[in-house]
């Protein structure tokens, strides 16, 4: 062989080479965004896995750790209705209403209280969030 015109093999082989995915460099609100499209089943783990071409060996310890990051657990303290109210229609119908529009409410804060936090850690490098585990 000529001198220059030498390859070695893996030069050829950049297709087969396994890329190392940085995780933690995608945004905090994306990866809430994407943990409670899961969580409300608007999205399944393989799907999100390939829409964003998570790695196949890695992608349900990332997705798992970020559920326990970033899933919001929503509890509301809610009156418990009579059996006379339940029997009413109109009632049940106002109910629900109102339970949505409290809802939503409740959600619209925690968007917001969290938003607010991270911008607090990202801009100003505050830690605000507890940290899980021995990392404290």
């Amino acid at each position: 062989m000529e001198k220059g015109k030498e390859c070695m093999l893996t030069d050829q082989m950049s297709g087969f080479k396994k890329e190392s995915i940085n995780y933690n460099s995608y945004e905090i609100s994306f990866r809430r965004w994407l943990i409670s499209e899961i969580d409300a089943d608007r999205m399944s783990i393989q799907e999100a896995r390939d829409r964003f071409k998570l790695s196949p060996s890695e992608y349900k310890r990332i997705l798992k750790r970020w559920q326990e990051r970033y899933s919001d657990q929503l509890h509301l303290s809610l009156q418990a209705m009579s059996s006379k109210e339940r029997s009413d229609n109109s009632k049940l119908d106002q109910r629900i209403k109102e339970l949505e529009k409290k809802l939503e409410l409740a959600q619209l804060k925690n968007v917001a209280l969290n938003t607010m936090i991270d911008i607090a850690e990202k801009d100003y490098k505050l830690s605000i969030r507890k940290k899980s585990g021995p990392k404290q």
